[in-house]
């Protein structure tokens, strides 16, 4: 269920790639950096919204929260579909993605409620399943909406969908977060049994104010000082970067380079949704069995650093995966070439946010919601800023050098901070104050 409402999000991000072109006349809006900034600013909503949104869940659940926070999603985008100008389009889907924001995040709050470790790969795959159909399956109706109908169904049948998944969740979508469920326990035990001071049931801390203040401080406080977080907040960052410059530029490449309608050429983002679904659920099985074996070798204790070895599939699969890209673009090659190449970067991608998240929150367990947050605000930034010069990035450097400027860049970044954090991770963590103390099962 939470796959499920957590498939709003990418979708909408992603959907109106293909139409900037139109958008961007109709809105006159001339610039190409300002045209890539009506898909990318909806990044930003991503980086602020959990900082203040999902401490909510702390006080009313994971459920009320993200579908509140979906509603006002509902709203904005649709009004989106009514803008007359650029300053509106940007607004409201600033609006759009600061609603949106809350929905990945509880998603991995709701999978640190109900698994453990040992078994978080599986769930994993489950969760990521419809997510990274988004990505997907947005462009492609977006570039069949442009040319059979207008833009502005693109986010009309955002809005549908999501009024469907909200129906759905409504009836079906379960509360997990754990201190609510036994608060609500206890308020049934003091009501049947006539009993109000049976136990304290508001500890003085858990105000609003309080949790919203706590909440939206200490992941910045984990950012600031926490070595850990900034590396994993970095590597993933340049990677959503990247993988949001990739999936603006790719109508691009098919109707420039290789002379595809709009509709036919956002066909091609199956091969992306290919490589996404093969590398998540490869690397959601492997790590458990990766997991499960250093485990036993380890005395049955797990570790973070057991997350590792996949994660370096990934980095090392990102750079050859952009000079294949780049390059066979850039000679004009059979048009599988390119798909290929696409579908081996979010391969790489998708090994390398699982692992992230998987090993933020077995690093920091209890505090692994404030990490999470510290690591999305970076990514999200990323993801919002890197789009404004990739066009141009292209435009100078060529599909070939300039994705092997990509790939160059990744390689000095992934296989870096892996080596480190193999190193010395358990070193950090036995100096961090944030940092899980017990035994990982």
């Amino acid at each position: 269920m939470i796959s499920l409402l957590a498939s709003i999000s990418p979708l909408a991000s992603t959907m109106t790639a293909p139409a900037l072109p139109v958008i961007g006349h109709d809105l006159a809006i001339t610039s190409l950096p300002e045209r890539q900034f009506t898909l990318s600013i909806f990044c930003l909503g991503y980086a602020i919204g959990p900082l203040f949104l999902t401490p909510l869940s702390e006080l009313y659940g994971r459920v009320r929260v993200a579908q509140l926070s979906n509603l006002w999603f509902l709203i904005f985008n649709t009004v989106c579909g009514l803008s007359t100008n650029c300053a509106q389009m940007l607004i409201f889907r600033f609006l759009a993605g600061l609603g949106s924001s809350t929905t990945m995040s509880i998603g991995a709050g709701m999978l640190a409620d109900c698994y453990q470790p040992s078994n978080m790969g599986a769930a994993a795959a489950i969760y990521s399943a419809l997510p990274i159909l988004g990505p997907v399956a947005g462009p492609i109706l977006g570039g069949f909406l442009v040319q059979h109908t207008s833009w502005r169904w693109i986010f009309y049948v955002v809005s549908i969908w999501d009024v469907v998944v909200q129906v759905i969740g409504y009836f079906f979508l379960e509360e997990s977060y754990t201190p609510l469920l036994l608060e609500r326990k206890l308020q049934r035990l003091q009501k049947e049994s006539h009993c109000p001071d049976l136990y304290v049931a508001h500890p003085t801390d858990r105000s609003l104010a309080n949790v919203l203040r706590r909440s939206a401080i200490r992941p910045l406080r984990l950012l600031g000082t926490q070595i850990l977080v900034q590396v994993l907040a970095l590597y993933l960052g340049f990677l959503s970067g990247v993988s949001y410059v990739l999936e603006s530029t790719f109508p691009t490449l098919w109707t420039t380079k290789y002379g595809y309608s709009e509709s036919i050429g956002s066909l091609h983002y199956i091969s992306l949704g290919i490589g996404a679904i093969l590398g998540a659920q490869i690397c959601s099985f492997a790590n458990d069995k990766i997991y499960q074996k250093l485990s036993a070798r380890n005395g049955g204790v797990g570790s973070p650093d057991f997350r590792l070895p996949t994660m370096l599939v990934g980095a090392v699969l990102i750079p050859a995966a952009m000079f294949w890209y780049g390059w066979s673009a850039e000679n004009n090659l059979h048009w599988i070439m390119p798909d290929i190449g696409g579908a081996i970067f979010y391969a790489g991608f998708l090994m390398g946010v699982i692992n992230v998240h998987m090993y933020v929150i077995d690093y920091y367990g209890s505090n692994s919601a404030s990490a999470m947050a510290a690591v999305s605000l970076v990514q999200s930034l990323f993801g919002g800023l890197f789009p404004l010069y990739g066009g141009d990035l292209y435009v100078v450097m060529g599909w070939g050098w300039g994705n092997s400027l990509i790939g160059f860049v990744s390689l000095g970044l992934g296989i870096p901070s892996i080596a480190l954090l193999w190193r010395f991770g358990a070193h950090m963590r036995s100096r961090s104050t944030y940092a899980r103390r017990s035994q990982i099962g």
